[in-house]
């Protein structure tokens, strides 16, 4: 009798071990779950300093854009044009962001030369502007690479013209301005190849181009009457259009898959920073996401970063997000071809050198599969 109070003295002792030991195992690791917590929070709210060595570059990452809507997926995830910790890319990747408005196309091309951190160390390019610059910048001693595949022009890059002028015929006696060389070039020239004019025709337009340092020069000599028509990109569409009597004669609605824009880097940079670069990509496809979702947050921080939006306003800048296509990993993915298809980054590449060769622009065009580096693009999307 002795012997069995005992042994249920000490089963009773037993099981309230017992409980207390989960009570404690159970409070450790609630414990452990805090401050895991809190040091996850604490290390997302570093200074920019601190979380950019996350990656391998220890400054911001300086991108050279232009007024554009198309950038809008980058600007949603920096929540703005100065590095931040509330920006997706550095909470979530670890990378510090700085945007920088380079309206002028010889001093974008210089800044880029340089390289950041004095000048900048990504910078905005279209598949057919690329197809011209590359080959000057190689013979200047500079490899670069197109990586990110950032937007479609579906709209967003127009000819705006007085009422006298109704078809491209209308123009072979009219003064256009433009920015030489750009994707406004590229537009009328591809217009003009499409077109019924004869090639004497096509050439008594070209005659007559005036031509500026940025967009909004070229914009405004129309919006004065200073020139009957004017290839711009947007915002500037919207604000030619307030000049009496004016209209869009032709858009890339009319062209839509000729201009892509890309962002490129120095095969160089590239090599040094993968992390950097991949980190950026991946960024950008989040703030892709959520522009889509909500267009509304896209056009408020273009209109507070960018004086041209601002002038435009929300309404109008949020109408504005209507005239691009944001592309996410699968469109990219296409872009370059790394899902099994035809990419269709060369053939525009290769177009467009064809084209600026036969006006001069560059002796030979440059090699499509040396303009481009899809490694990061491809990494992404055969892991997902």
């Amino acid at each position: 009798m002795k012997t069995h109070w005992n042994w249920n003295m000490i089963n009773i002792l037993m099981y309230q071990f017992s409980k207390k030991l989960r009570m404690f195992w159970f409070l450790a690791a609630v414990v452990i779950i805090v401050i895991t917590v809190v040091a996850f929070a604490v290390f997302q709210r570093l200074p920019d300093q601190q979380v950019a060595s996350r990656v391998e570059l220890n400054r911001p990452l300086i991108v050279g854009i232009v007024s554009w809507p198309g950038y809008a997926g980058g600007i949603v995830a920096n929540r703005g044009f100065s590095e931040n910790e509330d920006s997706i890319f550095t909470r979530k990747y670890g990378l510090a962001v700085r945007f920088i408005l380079i309206e002028d196309i010889d001093a974008r091309g210089k800044a880029f030369a340089k390289g950041g951190p004095g000048g900048i160390d990504v910078v905005w390019t279209t598949i057919d502007f690329w197809a011209n610059e590359l080959p000057n910048f190689v013979a200047g001693g500079i490899e670069a690479e197109a990586f990110l595949h950032v937007d479609w022009s579906r709209g967003g890059d127009a000819m705006v013209a007085d009422k006298s002028i109704t078809s491209l015929a209308d123009l072979k006696d009219k003064k256009v301005t433009l920015v030489q060389f750009t994707p406004s070039h590229w537009l009328l020239e591809y217009a003009l190849r499409k077109s019924q004019l004869t090639p004497d025709e096509q050439q008594k337009i070209r005659d007559n181009l005036v031509f500026t340092q940025d967009v909004p020069t070229a914009r405004s000599a129309f919006v004065a009457g200073h020139a009957d028509a004017a290839v711009v990109w947007e915002p500037d569409v919207k604000q030619a259009l307030k000049r009496d009597s004016s209209h869009v004669l032709f858009s890339t609605k009319d062209f839509p898959n000729i201009i892509a824009d890309m962002m490129v880097a120095k095969r160089d940079f590239i090599k040094t920073h993968p992390k950097t670069i991949e980190a950026f990509i991946r960024g950008w496809f989040d703030g892709v996401d959520e522009a889509k979702k909500n267009p509304d947050l896209a056009a408020r921080l273009l209109v507070e970063n960018e004086p041209l939006f601002a002038d435009l306003g929300f309404s109008e800048t949020r109408d504005s997000l209507s005239w691009v296509y944001w592309p996410d990993l699968n469109d990219n993915a296409q872009m370059f071809g790394v899902d099994g298809s035809a990419p269709l980054f060369d053939s525009i590449f290769n177009d467009a050198g064809l084209i600026w060769k036969s006006l001069g622009v560059i002796d030979e065009p440059a090699n499509a599969s040396a303009a481009k580096n899809d490694s990061f693009i491809r990494g992404a999307y055969n892991a997902q």
